[in-house]
């Protein structure tokens, strides 16, 4: 599958900063990660603050896989509102998900606070809102529900709204609070960067095509034959990593953005906050450091991964189309922000799960092997999640917490 098409903005604003060998020998660790997308990393991050001995291997180069294509936004919401995942998992462990992923995006800033990169991080309020009166009560409840556990929000009517945007909608829940941005690539990099300082060895550009999981270790292999014998793996690869899941766990779609040239002034934006609205699929946007806009969605089915929409090029014509639609959105957002120029198109693979919940910790067939499956919108949050409750796992301390993203859940 073609994970990511077209100009990734993250990856032109910011050259590769450090480059790594790859595999030329057998070797022996105590953890491996497979994956050196933004979730590896922080895994990488919190297993080397422990002393771990720890080796990261990408097939690709460090944070070119999915990550270059995230949008990286930040909050505790995930794709499931909270009253819906209420009536799926429970009211209890539905807060306790969106507590839990709110504390993640404050860990997120801590986690920055002390990198010598600040990843263009920066707290933002965040707008979910509707377009059709028809969905104003179950809104309301979304609200209600949010309110009654203690969650910063406010209600927004048509009117109340009047004066914040400049596109029209009929009913909004405003959250003050548990909403950031970051740019994901320098985010990577920084974590990887303070984990070879802590001890991590990693390995570019080498592909674990063997595994063999045993009583009290896993043997791996690479096309070369090379081997790496680990007590434990952690599977970080992405969407890659469903292929060793049998049960289907995640359903792929391809989201496409928009990013443009920097903005001079945000006429019609209520302090830039990140917003999306109720639809499905939905439309994303948020800003970056350097006051340009980035819009998604429009997101497409992607079926077989021999079909044409998992190998889509940004040249075909659906892309553009794509690509057409959102500019068309962006503009009707805002007709008077005057300067809007497109300069990156982009898309990429984006996987939802039936409860909007990642998947994290044990599964029972591959013996001595976590995983470490972020999906969803709130890939980056998850990946703190994953981080810091496999952490825990490896160091015998398993949480509660897990039980919440098990397999078989």
């Amino acid at each position: 599958m073609k994970l990511v098409a077209g100009d990734m903005i993250w990856t032109n604003l910011t050259k590769v900063p450090d480059k790594y060998p790859y595999l030329s020998e057998n070797i022996e660790c105590d953890a491996l990660i497979i994956g050196g997308g933004v979730t590896g990393a922080i895994i990488a991050y919190y297993l080397t603050e422990e002393g771990i001995n720890t080796v990261l291997v990408d097939k690709n180069i460090i944070g070119y896989g999915s990550t270059r294509a995230s949008t990286a936004i930040l909050q505790y919401e995930v794709d499931t509102d909270l009253w819906g995942l209420s009536h799926m998992i429970g009211e209890k462990q539905a807060v306790e998900c969106f507590k839990l992923s709110e504390k993640a995006v404050y860990d997120i800033r801590d986690i920055v606070n002390t990198l010598e990169d600040n990843c263009d991080f920066q707290l933002k309020e965040c707008l979910y809102y509707t377009s059709n009166a028809s969905h104003i009560a179950p809104l309301k409840q979304e609200f209600d529900i949010r309110k009654k556990y203690g969650f910063d929000v406010e209600f927004l009517d048509k009117n109340s709204a009047k004066d914040m945007f400049s596109f029209s909608l009929e009913a909004g829940v405003y959250s003050k609070s548990g909403g950031a941005l970051i740019n994901p690539y320098k985010f990577t990099n920084a974590l990887i960067k303070e984990a070879v300082t802590n001890g991590l060895t990693i390995y570019e550009n080498t592909e674990i095509n063997k595994i063999k999981c045993q009583d009290d270790h896993v043997l791996l292999g690479t096309p070369n034959d090379f081997n790496i014998k680990a007590k434990k793996v952690i599977m970080a690869a992405g969407y890659e990593s469903k292929k060793y899941i049998k049960k289907d766990v995640v359903s792929l779609t391809r989201t496409f953005n928009l990013v443009t040239k920097p903005i001079k002034e945000f006429h019609g934006w209520h302090n830039t906050c990140i917003f999306r609205d109720d639809n499905d699929p939905y439309i994303y946007l948020r800003t970056t450091a350097d006051n340009r806009i980035i819009i998604g969605g429009e997101d497409e089915k992607v079926g077989k991964e021999s079909s044409k929409m998992s190998n889509l090029t940004n040249e075909d014509t659906v892309s553009i189309k794509k690509y057409d639609i959102l500019l068309e959105k962006l503009k009707g957002f805002f007709p008077d922000i005057k300067d809007i120029e497109v300069e990156y198109k982009f898309s990429g693979l984006f996987g939802v799960t039936k409860d909007g919940l990642p998947y994290i910790g044990e599964y029972p067939q591959m013996p001595n092997t976590y995983f470490a499956l972020a999906y969803g919108s709130n890939g980056i949050v998850n990946g703190i999640l994953c981080g810091q409750l496999i952490k825990d796992l490896y160091l015998n301390n398993k949480r509660p917490e897990l039980d919440l993203f098990k397999f078989g859940r």
